[in-house]
């Protein structure tokens, strides 16, 4: 998802201000040229209008290098249509430019997050919190940011033994009054990223901390909007958030999303969110039409794309899931769950070579294939090209995660049948 900040809400009139100003200055040509093309960038970008923007700003940006809010400009458009790996240097310089600005490291933290550098992101959602002296918007930002990696630390915990036992605690912690985070977020997310599924209760420890500091954050943010922020609808969708993400409450959280969008009926966000929380109740027909309403506002909707394919994907429905997960792994490259479901639904397909771009690099990577599942899927699409030799290397390697899987499994039945906990 990733994408919790009104689109340069706050710096409208500043901008408005300084290109005005320019204008009516006596400049040289160039600078009246650069004033024009800033203005024209800028009004196509309150309208949405992102790749026409990006055209003008361009141009702009070739007239001044460097100049902070042409680069803030192209960096948020660029995010806008999915561009992130473009996005980010415009963002980097913007927050070079001013390294007192908050709004800079906002984008940056969305863009970090979507390319998968969370650590990264941590630290650019904090500084702008910090910068902001906990603004709204900052806050909203950052919690935001926090709930959704709890979703995807705990989705990578399900995928394999030793994070489920994990993933079984957090959900006791989230309820437990009075629990805390022990340690640095962007210093455990690094460990995170350390440590090999080799060393799957490390991982799995160290993610489960990681979760726990995230939900604390995202509940003191939480709390300082409630007694500070003036923008009920924004506090109720991250009451919604908290309960989809934290509390596993879909039925609550979508009260909340409701009483959101009846403040803000055409937010794209909010219908996004009621879809992913009505796929959690298992109302399969109503999280596609609301998933569907909101990519009709906007068609770059990560969550929405997701409550879509993942419909497909459980009805079995993969040649309709394939061009929706193609279009979420172009918005979120660093999203590995992504890479999975894209390659699993090319293997169903038929399309081999295809899917083993996406699955290979992501078990290379070390993602967790604890039952072998993922290697059987590896083997499948390598025999429908004929690959017999790799396959049947794949298949080795399915066999002998499966039987270790089943052998920890007897041993662990085996220590409680006889008292050992």
């Amino acid at each position: 998802m990733y994408r919790w900040i009104p689109t340069v809400r706050r710096f409208c009139v500043t901008l408005g201000v300084i290109v005005l100003a320019q204008c009516a200055s006596g400049q040289t040509a160039p600078s009246e040229t650069f004033a024009a093309l800033l203005k024209q960038g800028f009004q196509l970008h309150q309208q949405a209008r992102f790749i026409e923007a990006i055209s003008i700003l361009e141009q702009a940006d070739r007239l001044h290098h460097g100049d902070y809010f042409v680069n803030l400009l192209l960096g948020i458009d660029k995010l806008r249509t999915g561009d992130v790996d473009q996005a980010l240097p415009h963002l980097e310089l913007a927050a070079r430019a001013r390294p007192d600005e908050a709004i800079p490291d906002e984008y940056l933290g969305e863009a970090y997050a979507r390319l998968g550098h969370f650590a990264s992101a941590a630290e650019a959602f904090q500084a702008a919190a910090e910068r902001s002296h906990g603004s709204e918007d900052a806050l909203l930002a950052w919690a935001g940011f926090a709930l959704e990696r709890i979703r995807e630390i705990g989705a990578g915990l399900r995928s394999y033994d030793a994070g489920l036992a994990v993933a079984r605690r957090i959900e006791k912690a989230a309820v437990v009054p009075g629990t805390r985070c022990t340690g640095s977020i962007p210093v455990l997310e690094r460990q995170l990223t350390s440590i090999s599924i080799a060393s799957p209760t490390a991982k799995a420890n160290t993610a489960g901390d990681l979760s726990i500091c995230y939900a604390f954050a995202a509940g003191k943010a939480a709390d300082k909007l409630k007694a500070d922020g003036d923008d009920q609808a924004a506090i109720d969708r991250l009451y919604g958030d908290i309960l989809l993400r934290l509390k596993s409450d879909p039925a609550g959280a979508q009260l909340e999303y409701q009483k959101a969008i009846a403040m803000r009926p055409e937010d794209p966000s909010l219908l996004e969110r009621l879809a992913a929380a009505q796929l959690a109740s298992g109302n399969m027909d109503a999280a596609r039409d609301s998933a569907q309403a909101s990519l009709q506002i906007n068609p770059h909707g990560r969550e929405a794309l997701r409550t879509l394919a993942a419909i497909a994907m459980a009805q079995r429905e993969y040649e309709q899931a394939v061009p929706l997960l193609k279009r979420l792994a172009h918005e979120a490259p660093g999203d590995l769950n992504v890479q999975v479901d894209l390659g699993r639904a090319l293997v169903q397909t038929g399309n081999a070579a295809e899917a083993l771009q996406h699955l290979m690099p992501v078990l290379n990577a070390g993602y967790p294939d604890e039952k072998g599942a993922l290697h059987a899927m590896e083997a499948r699409a390598l025999r429908q090209m004929g690959r017999n030799q790799e396959a049947e290397k794949a298949s080795a390697e399915a066999r002998h995660l499966s039987d270790l899987f089943q052998a920890r499994n007897k041993e662990g039945g085996r220590e409680k049948s006889n008292g050992v906990q």
